[in-house]
């Protein structure tokens, strides 16, 4: 039986053992799949602006040139149950020809061999596993907490008047799933608030106050949010989740298993950390051709190697550390092994969350688009403001309608007249009303 408690050592060694064999390129691949013509889409389990996001369309701006017959690639969206609506679409729908591969929640094994999820249903071992940008060297998933709540360490939080909302996408995402099972062990007193779409709108939701708290990478904020590492910073970081030691940025910040002694705990937490090593993973369906499957696998390291590659990652802030698809099987094929009385407490932990969907409070403003750019972005201005607001709109979570007709978000154009329905300032649109 594998040892959990070393678990995490083990998967950082083949990291290693990955990261010095792992970028073979794409030379040796003469008897490949040619996607010559073709078009890769790239599909992202979250909303634009996060981490994952940012990940993702790294990796589709870089690997078309390093697969057979150079394809254009684009980047897609997906969104929806903590990134399970992307990898059931991957799993079920998408071709089996490697032009459809995509990133989705690093937890998602897990949840799926817990086998209490009904959005679950299917078998990561036969996800057609491409690789991974992270293996976590480097990097910690940490606790924020807002400073004005008057809580520096783990021991304020257990005492705690009331709960701390931490801000939260949905059941199997590790922004969810960690603080409801560190609750439990630690005795913290927080509730994770569900129903954000991701990525930008978490760090929105802590600014605004709305949730007070959030688990994120690291690396995800030095990119997507980097005043929170600034000195006059609105948030403290209090732990660190799936760091073997703490990193040097945090040193007052404690990791999960420095703050539990029973071996139970730190088997659980241990199961959990497990997937961190495996932190911005990317697959495609299952069936792939072992041609197709070695073309994709090759491409994905020689795109991390590629010098265009790492000058971009360094100017976005991304840290990488990249691992192989095989190597990333094994952690699966690993996690599949895990005694099942680990899981039976993950789920049980799980069963009854008290984690509630948040309430959205709109905002409603009526406002002259003055620019429309990429990604559903836009600006308006208030009729009698000086001031340029900014919305963004996505897929199914905007409705428009243009002269009280259903329209898509792409037909806003630039001139015409809206009534808004957000967030405030830079948040999602939940519904538009234009006129031209």
């Amino acid at each position: 039986m594998i040892s959990l408690s070393t678990l995490g050592r083990g998967l950082l060694g083949l990291a290693t053992v990955a990261l010095a064999t792992g970028g073979m390129g794409t030379a040796n691949t003469a008897d490949a799949a040619n996607f010559k013509g073709k078009r890769i889409t790239v599909v992202i389990g979250y909303g634009a602006g996060g981490g994952y996001d940012r990940y993702g369309r790294q990796v589709a701006r870089h690997i078309g040139k390093h697969l057979p017959g150079n394809p254009s690639v684009v980047a897609k969206n997906r969104p929806g149950a903590g990134s399970f609506k992307a990898v059931n679409y991957i799993y079920y729908k998408a071709p089996k020809d490697g032009t459809v591969f995509g990133t989705f929640a690093r937890g998602v094994p897990i949840f799926a061999f817990s086998g209490k999820a009904k959005k679950a249903n299917f078998d990561p071992l036969k996800l057609t596993w491409i690789g991974t940008s992270s293996s976590y060297k480097g990097e910690a998933y940490v606790m924020v907490v807002r400073k004005d709540t008057g809580i520096h360490n783990i021991a304020d939080l257990k005492k705690y008047p009331k709960p701390i909302n931490f801000a939260a996408t949905s059941f199997g995402s590790d922004g969810t799933d960690v603080p409801i099972v560190l609750r439990e062990i630690l005795g913290l007193n927080v509730q994770p608030l569900r129903g954000y779409p991701g990525g930008n709108t978490l760090y929105l939701a802590v600014d605004r106050n709305e949730a007070q708290a959030r688990m994120v990478g690291y690396a995800s904020m030095r990119t997507a949010h980097p005043e929170w590492l600034k000195k006059d910073s609105p948030i403290r970081v209090i732990m660190q989740f799936a760091a073997t030691e703490r990193l040097p940025v945090f040193p007052n910040a404690p990791t999960a298993q420095e703050l539990v002694t029973k071996q139970a705990d730190k088997d659980l937490i241990a199961l959990l950390e497990a997937p961190f090593f495996m932190a911005r993973p990317f697959a495609g369906p299952p069936g792939l051709a072992p041609d197709v499957t070695k073309a994709l696998r090759d491409g994905f390291m020689a795109a991390h190697s590629d010098p265009a590659y790492q000058g971009e990652a360094k100017k976005l802030r991304l840290l990488t550390s990249p691992k192989n698809g095989a190597d990333v099987h094994k952690i699966v094929e690993r996690l599949s092994k895990m005694p099942r009385n680990l899981y039976e407490r993950y789920s049980k932990i799980l069963k009854n969350p008290k984690s509630p969907m948040r309430t959205i409070k709109w905002q409603i403003v009526t406002g002259k688009i003055t620019k429309v750019k990429k990604k559903g972005k836009l600006e308006f201005k208030i009729a009698g403001k000086s001031k340029k607001y900014k919305t963004r709109t996505r897929g199914r979570y905007t409705k428009v309608k243009i002269n009280g007709k259903k329209a898509s978000r792409k037909k806003i154009r630039k001139g015409m007249t809206c009534k808004i329905w957000y967030e405030g300032n830079k948040s999602y649109a939940g519904k538009m009303l234009c006129t031209k």
